[in-house]
């Protein structure tokens, strides 16, 4: 029997816009050179949309949340597409691992890349991983990046030579 092989067409990169997402995103554009695919960045936005004051003023943050968050979308998206990939970009409010989970059903890719922050202990229990989460549900593969590779050398942020 002929094994066949899936091609990787779209990669699915949710991000946070911290250094660690940036390594994550290199691994995934170095993965998108090599396929040809297409790159979807996701940033969720779970913040609560209002705080209160000491003076109990409500203050709405969702406009200015949602300007930062779209800007800095933008500004990784021409990034990219300085490289020559294709690029779309998504951000969405909500919990993290629901909407990559949501957004996996509805971009289909092929590959969802993601860092892991390395929590472990008490804050792990109490904040539970976003990455755990959608390796155990996604019912596409995910690449995850830990945050020793994130924090480390370019040289090991990409991957070997014919991989």
């Amino acid at each position: 029997m002929k094994k066949q092989t899936q091609r990787i067409q779209r990669i699915l990169v949710p991000v946070d816009f911290s250094a660690y997402s940036q390594n994550t995103i290199d691994y995934a554009s170095t993965i998108a050179e090599r396929f040809d695919a297409t790159l979807i960045l996701l940033h969720v936005i779970e913040s609560l949309p209002y705080s209160v004051t000491d003076t109990f003023n409500v203050v709405a943050h969702r406009k200015g949340l949602q300007t930062l968050a779209t800007s800095l979308l933008r500004n990784l998206k021409d990034e990219m597409q300085a490289r020559k990939l294709t690029v779309k970009t998504r951000l969405v409010w909500g919990t993290a691992s629901r909407e990559i989970l949501s957004e996996a059903r509805r971009e289909r890719p092929d590959l969802i890349v993601m860092g892991t922050h390395g929590r472990s202990g008490l804050p792990h229990a109490i904040l539970g991983s976003v990455a755990e989460k959608i390796v155990r549900l996604s019912r596409v593969p995910v690449l995850t990046v830990p945050l020793s590779i994130a924090a480390g050398s370019k040289k090991r942020s990409r991957l070997p030579a014919g991989a």
